[in-house]
């Protein structure tokens, strides 16, 4: 199935930053982009005008010559704005990673499904979609063959995944992303409490992502945890004494590679 026969013109619900990347990868693979919804009338023209394309603010009035509804909102948001949509019998997905297909369910719509980008986004950074994983799922075998296609003409990476799978694939993506930069906020902290650049300790931070090219992460593991060195452990528990959020963190984390290590 070539997705380009049957999805000519695509519309885009949200115009945040997935929905300026959505739009820019959809109109350089050739789709055209038919209209921008957004709450906000400068969101929406602004993208509008980078597309080249209609927009408008009123979910109620959106044209029905289009292919492809996709929805870049946040998630909840998504049943409020479902349930606005009039237009039926065209296909509609959602991007969320952790919202199930069945939200879709009685609804009225005859094709519907998922199309979700393994990626966090920008709009200051648009980047190609080409290599992000994509994951899609559809209410049957035709719309998600149909969907396949169309994820596979903006990227090299597509997976169908149902709803169970994929979010266990967004809880593993918060720990591995949102959870990991938040580490890397806590190092700047307390860095900065010192008067020390984080530039420092770039290196050791690219260092250890490099590794997990050819290495497993429970494999790749380092630190006084992994080597059960427990005065230096101590000696961390205390610098942190006045700062027991930290400490706390510091402490559950610590116990929790001891566990794993455990398992090797």
């Amino acid at each position: 199935m070539n997705a380009k026969n049957l999805i000519k013109r695509v519309t885009i619900i949200g115009a945040g930053n997935v929905g300026h990347n959505f739009g820019k990868a959809f109109r350089q693979a050739g789709y055209v982009i038919n209209e921008i919804y957004s709450r906000t009338q400068s969101s929406a023209l602004l993208l509008s005008q980078t597309l080249n394309c209609d927009y408008t603010t009123d979910l109620k009035s959106i044209k029905s010559n289009t292919d492809l509804i996709i929805l870049a909102i946040n998630d909840d948001a998504l049943e409020t704005v479902i349930n606005q949509i009039k237009i039926k019998d065209k296909i509609i997905v959602h991007s969320s990673g952790s919202t199930p297909l069945s939200l879709f369910n009685d609804k009225g719509f005859k094709q519907y499904g998922i199309f979700y980008p393994v990626q966090s986004f920008s709009k200051n950074e648009t980047e190609s979609l080409e290599n992000i994983p994509i994951c899609v799922e559809g209410n049957n075998d035709n719309t998600e063959n149909l969907l396949y296609s169309f994820a596979k003409s903006v990227s090299t990476k597509v997976y169908a995944m149902d709803s169970k799978k994929r979010k266990a694939l967004h809880v593993a993506a918060v720990f591995a992303n949102n959870f990991t930069n938040h580490m890397f906020h806590i190092a700047d902290d307390l860095l900065k409490q010192n008067k020390i650049s984080f530039e420092i300790i770039r290196p050791l931070l690219e260092k250890t992502a490099g590794k997990l090219k050819t290495e497993t992460p429970l494999g790749a593991q380092t630190g006084p945890a992994v080597r059960n060195d427990l005065k230096v452990i101590e000696s961390h528990m205390e610098y942190l004494k006045n700062q027991k959020d930290y400490q706390e963190l510091y402490g559950l984390i610590t116990a929790n590679i001891f566990k794993a290590q455990k398992k090797k």
